[in-house]
């Protein structure tokens, strides 16, 4: 009798303690989905991205009368003071969780300010590593408001999910915070953060709609921003990043324009010494398909003009980056990884000396080429 009092407690004690006591409801939070940092009057100014996930939840179109996302800020002189500044503003418990981008200004790009802002989400035991990284110079705000055309979801955009249209055009390879601490851990790397701003090229039937479009890269390091490059500055870079899944090149053949598709890059650099400099030998190799062109041409002048094209970037875009004293390629890196002895003894900060003649030589392969579902002529031939 005593033995089955005791089960009884037992049991008693078992029902009291069932549930989850410290849970919160999710409707009772709110989720933040992308976060603005900016630096203004030596204080950080943050813009926290609140979205309805009720909207996202069943479909991928949602209602268009419904909010998709609200914008709150906050400001202090550090970033933390600033998320607790907004936190005042707010009904119920924020969930960081769903965090998918953080987007810097210029100011905030600078004086490894970057690092500053990457650590304090990394420490935080909800956020995850996978957070694209992006830079602007434009309104912060209204950036994080532009929705995707046709009022796709906000979870679907180009800062949440940069992979959607980079296998289509990998103009500029997205970046998040595993890379971006990883490349901080190597002797003064050279990291390129998308760029971009607010575009008006879309339009419907009651208005112009905003959308976000890559104008470029922001170049930062351990010692903060070095250098803003537009799109057409560092025409080269995408055929050095294996990450490229899809590009294009525009050139003229006989005066005739004719646009080649490039897949599948391949990149090898091999670091070498001569008289006490590093040179550095380029292979590229890649797929091309001749698409667009106006005359017939022969598979022997693609090659040719698409090795010449290639070639011409890539050196073009080393020699506007080397004008401003970065090594956009990281053929620093290259060297220290094969010749840490020698690179320790040239290196300066991180960086080994470069000139124009660093690159001592670029060869391109085309392993594959092909005219799309037609041979190298004219569609429709002149009688």
């Amino acid at each position: 009798m005593r033995k089955w009092y005791k089960w009884q407690v037992l049991l008693l004690c078992s029902l009291l303690l069932t549930g989850c006591w410290d849970v919160n409801e999710p409707e009772r939070m709110y989720y933040v989905f992308g976060v603005g940092v900016d630096f203004v009057d030596e204080e950080y100014k943050i813009y926290v991205q609140l979205i309805d996930f009720t909207n996202v939840a069943k479909t991928e179109q949602p209602n268009p009368e419904a909010i998709q996302s609200e914008i709150g800020t906050g400001k202090g002189e550090t970033l933390d003071e600033a998320i607790f500044d907004l936190y005042h503003t707010l009904d119920m418990r924020v969930f960081w969780g769903h965090l998918s981008f953080v987007m810097l200004s210029e100011s905030a790009l600078e004086d490894g300010r970057t690092n500053t802002i990457v650590n304090l989400f990394n420490r935080y035991r909800e956020t995850r590593y996978q957070i694209w990284m992006y830079g602007t110079k434009d309104n912060l705000q209204e950036v994080m408001l532009a929705t995707p055309v046709l009022n796709k979801s906000i979870s679907l955009s180009k800062l949440a999910e940069p992979f959607n249209s980079f296998k289509q055009e990998s103009l500029l390879v997205p970046v998040n915070f595993r890379q971006f601490i990883i490349s901080l851990n190597e002797p003064n790397y050279s990291i390129p953060i998308p760029y971009i701003k607010i575009s008006e090229n879309w339009v419907s039937e009651k208005s112009k709609q905003k959308t976000i479009e890559f104008e470029g890269v922001a170049v930062t390091g351990t010692s903060g921003l070095k250098a803003i490059f537009k799109t057409d500055e560092i025409d080269g870079l995408p055929f050095m990043k294996e990450e490229t899944k899809r590009g294009e090149l525009t050139y003229d053949i006989d005066g005739a324009p004719v646009t080649v598709v490039v897949e599948n890059i391949k990149v090898d650099v091999k670091p070498k010494l001569e008289n006490e400099k590093f040179k550095f030998d380029v292979t590229i190799k890649l797929n091309a398909i001749a698409s667009d062109f106006h005359s017939e041409i022969t598979k022997k002048q693609v090659r040719e003009t698409v090795k010449k094209e290639v070639e011409k970037r890539v050196m073009e875009t080393y020699q506007t980056a080397l004008e401003k004293d970065i090594d956009l390629y990281n053929l620093s890196n290259y060297a220290y990884k094969k010749y840490v002895k020698q690179w320790k003894k040239l290196h300066e900060d991180g960086q080994v000396p470069l000139d124009e003649h660093s690159i001592s030589s670029i060869d391109v392969y085309i392993e594959k080429l092909s005219a799309a579902r037609k041979e190298f002529t004219k569609t429709i031939k002149e009688e």
